[in-house]
């Protein structure tokens, strides 16, 4: 399984000379992270950080790290202390810490996962739901019928975990309402609710008790900023960016990959794609503003001898066409977000490469059997948000079987297995912040349906 780490700071290169005049490196060898070594010397990430200008938080094998001149290393009883046990794997670049005290007592004979959806969240109007409410309705109806089928998939993994559905819409009323039941269940794991305000009194709960929430749906980042007892199943666009920078380049590795981007509107997507690109060992990402024009871009490709691929990180729609538009005829491929993944945007048979969080692999067989088993269940097709819930409670129901009540510490180390849509990828966004999931799905046209083109599970 291909480990990805995705952080927030996006720094520029230092100069060949800075390096020079280092005099004191650390090589790093297999299984460390910057926090491993930064425990190893004594110093904080931001020490080393500061001393090797481009670096993020994740570090590669064979890397060399420039130390204060004097800085040795140093004995920790930490790492001495029989009582402790590893929590992320050896290979991992997370930032969270690589010990931590086991807790025998996060076990119980059983769990309680509670789903926070909006089923009456409505307005009526002449008799009938108005088309908002249609939508939300609809997306609790397929979140539940996603969260039944992972339970029985838990029962026959001999989980003894219960799922509760809660009625919860947008208004800090019904989340403080939410939070009375949830303590009268004792709930383990919570998923939603989807809005903010009702989020804010969840959070304060889970914060109080050894609890874990799962933002199922997008949002921002900021959210994560309330507990560190939250994770996010959807992968911000920074996240998605900092990845796609570095696959674009092993997919394509003769060609040119170069960046078009909307000053102003996609500046953090731009950053991202290079620190990435960084991040793989290669040379700084050349980026285009095509908020203007397209004319730059289009004569680089046109001069160019080699193959070009555009990572189109444009998030306004109307930008994004204008630019397929501006470059058709010429030798080159795409390589988008989520609006790429689109009609007018891709046409079949081309080699354009997109992202989309949520991806049922109708190429899959084991994706196909749990799509037939979901429509004889409910005569209905399954759509993501049946697929995203289905995931996240098959993941964190087994977690809570692997590692009890702790299974927000364990995040990245729980069973992939039966996952249909979702992979999980977390690393944690600040000392006190929640986790993000950074797992990204690319995708391809291929007869006529989307089919998965990385394996990451």
């Amino acid at each position: 399984m291909k480990k990805i780490a995705i952080f927030f700071l996006f720094l520029v290169v230092a100069s060949a000379a800075f390096a020079q005049r280092c005099t004191n490196y650390h090589v790093v060898s297999s299984g460390e992270t910057l926090y491993s070594i930064s425990r190893k010397y004594g110093l904080t990430i931001g020490e080393i950080q500061s001393l090797n200008p481009g670096l993020v938080t994740t570090v590669k094998l064979g890397e060399h790290l420039c130390l204060p001149t004097s800085v040795k290393p140093i004995q920790s009883e930490v790492e001495e202390s029989p009582r402790l046990v590893r929590t992320t794997p050896a290979d991992s670049n997370q930032t969270m810490p690589e010990v931590r005290i086991t807790q025998p007592t996060s076990k119980k004979d059983s769990y309680a996962i509670a789903l926070l959806l909006p089923f009456s969240t409505y307005q009526m109007s002449n008799d009938s739901l108005d088309e908002r409410s249609v939508k939300l309705r609809n997306v609790a109806i397929n979140m539940y019928r996603g969260a039944m089928m992972a339970q029985q998939e838990l029962q026959d993994r001999n989980v003894n975990a219960t799922v509760y559905l809660l009625d919860v819409g947008n208004s800090i009323e019904v989340g403080k309402v939410a939070v009375s039941r949830l303590e009268e269940i004792q709930a383990d794991v919570v998923v939603g609710p989807l809005f903010k305000d009702p989020i804010q009194e969840v959070a304060k709960w889970v914060s109080k008790r050894n609890a874990h929430m799962v933002i199922p749906v997008k949002m921002s980042n900021k959210i994560l900023l309330l507990s560190e007892h939250m994770s996010k199943a959807y992968p911000g666009n920074n996240s998605q960016w900092y990845y796609l920078s570095g696959y674009a380049k092993d997919e394509f590795p003769n060609s040119i990959v170069v960046g078009a981007y909307a000053k102003g509107k996609d500046d953090f997507s731009s950053e991202a794609a290079t620190s990435g690109f960084l991040a793989h060992g290669l040379d700084s990402l050349k980026t285009f503003d095509i908020s203007q024009s397209c004319v730059s871009l289009y004569d680089f490709i046109k001069k160019s001898k080699k193959h070009v691929v555009v990572l189109d990180m444009t998030s306004d729609e109307k930008t994004g066409t204008a630019l397929t538009t501006a470059l058709t005829g010429l030798n080159v491929s795409f390589v988008g977000g989520e609006s790429n993944a689109s009609e007018s945007r891709v046409e079949e048979g081309s080699k354009n490469l997109a992202t989309k969080n949520i991806s049922l692999d109708y190429y899959n067989l084991d994706n196909l059997k749990w799509i037939a088993a979901y429509r004889k269940e409910f005569q209905s097709e399954p759509d993501e948000f049946s697929a995203i819930m289905h995931d996240i409670v098959l993941y964190y129901g087994t977690g809570l079987q692997l590692f009890g009540t702790d299974v927000g510490s364990h995040l990245n180390e729980i069973d992939r297995t039966g996952l249909v849509a979702l992979g999980f990828e977390f690393f944690k966004t600040g000392p006190e912040s929640g986790y993000e999931n950074a797992y990204v799905n690319v995708i391809q046209k291929m007869n006529g349906r989307w089919g998965l083109k990385n394996n990451l599970k």
